[in-house]
């Protein structure tokens, strides 16, 4: 089957290519990401942070540090651990010689008053504590 009509001729065009503007382009390229690359080591050569702290892991690591905020014999009581403070400054000189690092944890109850819960806030603080985290009972 034929799709051209019978008498139609065909003639060949020849064509040149400029690459003139197509080499500046490539170079200008090439001198781009040969000024923005950043050379950094390569990642075999690199330390792994974890071979640089070498340490036993202990029972500080995986258990969290919390103060419990309730009210004991209707007055606010702060609760860590088996020790028990009754007031601000207290709950502060108590946790002043924790480890800082893995921060705090304030589980406030739900008899205790906002006050109590801001004050105990305040003194992981006032302790040198840089991440304090408010958690709410399940009562």
């Amino acid at each position: 089957m034929r799709m051209t009509p019978p008498g139609a001729r065909f003639e060949r065009v020849s064509t040149s290519l400029r690459i003139t503007s197509m080499i500046d382009v490539i170079f200008l390229l090439l001198i781009f990401f040969m000024t923005t690359t950043t050379l950094t080591n390569p990642e075999s050569r690199l330390a792994p942070s974890l071979a640089s702290e070498r340490r036993e892991a202990g029972a500080t690591d995986l258990t969290p540090q919390i103060v419990d905020v309730a009210t004991l014999d209707g007055e606010p009581a702060f609760q860590f651990g088996a020790r028990v403070a009754h007031t601000r400054d207290a709950l502060a000189a108590m946790l002043r010689n924790l480890p800082k690092e893995q921060g705090m944890f304030v589980r406030v109850s739900g008899s205790a008053p906002v006050g109590a819960a801001a004050a105990a806030l305040q003194a992981c603080t006032d302790a040198g504590f840089r991440k304090v985290t408010y958690v709410p009972a399940q009562d």
